[in-house]
């Protein structure tokens, strides 16, 4: 009976690790924060680009936590679902896609992104810029602040344009209530392994 027991935990505890190995295994968090004082008084647009080099893999960005003085329906072009709200998935399936956010600019704006890369050779380009509000000219910098190339594999190279405007940091990503719920059974099912081995 105690093998059976142990065994019935031991799957238990193989589905738990099988279950929470993605999150474990995900990409980096970025948490952007953009100074947008000196453009006090105007209006503009937040954009956001995800877009493959060549034949990549499908790859998604994953922007939430948006913080800033939003106003109105987000643009999306291309493979682009979600808003400010709710949090924006971007994905690199067409040639252009990009996420264009209404802003009334003078104070900060930020934001989390972290990306689920497919398994290609090829890279995806994740870009942030501010626009004014007729599309025609970026505000802060002379194009992109910033831009994170991705190639599965290798490490995300982070270039910021506009250091005085985008700060950009990696930071730890901080687990969902389920993953700690995963973690939190799987050192139970632990426990109750080694108790059931030592009574056998």
């Amino acid at each position: 009976m105690n093998n059976l027991y142990s065994l019935f935990f031991r799957i238990l505890l193989a589905l738990s690790i099988a279950v929470g190995a993605p999150a474990a295994l995900a990409g980096p968090l970025y948490r952007v924060s953009l100074d947008t004082s000196s453009l006090a008084g105007s209006t503009g647009f937040l954009s956001m680009g995800f877009n493959a080099v060549g034949d990549a893999g499908q790859s998604f960005a994953n922007a939430s936590n948006f913080s800033g003085n939003f106003v109105g329906a987000p643009q999306a072009t291309g493979d682009v679902t979600g808003d400010v709200v709710g949090g924006v998935t971007l994905g690199n399936s067409t040639g252009l896609n990009l996420f264009d956010q209404a802003v009334n600019f003078g104070g900060w704006l930020s934001f989390d992104v972290s990306f689920d890369l497919g398994n290609d050779v090829f890279g995806t380009l994740f870009n942030v810029a501010l626009l004014n509000d007729t599309f025609d000219t970026f505000l802060g910098a002379d194009g992109d602040l910033f831009t994170i190339d991705l190639v599965p594999g290798l490490a995300d190279e982070l270039i910021v344009y506009a250091p005085g405007v985008a700060q950009v940091a990696q930071v730890a990503e901080v687990p969902e209530p389920g993953e700690w719920l995963l973690l939190a059974t799987g050192l139970l099912l632990i426990v109750a392994t080694r108790r059931m081995q030592q009574r056998g």
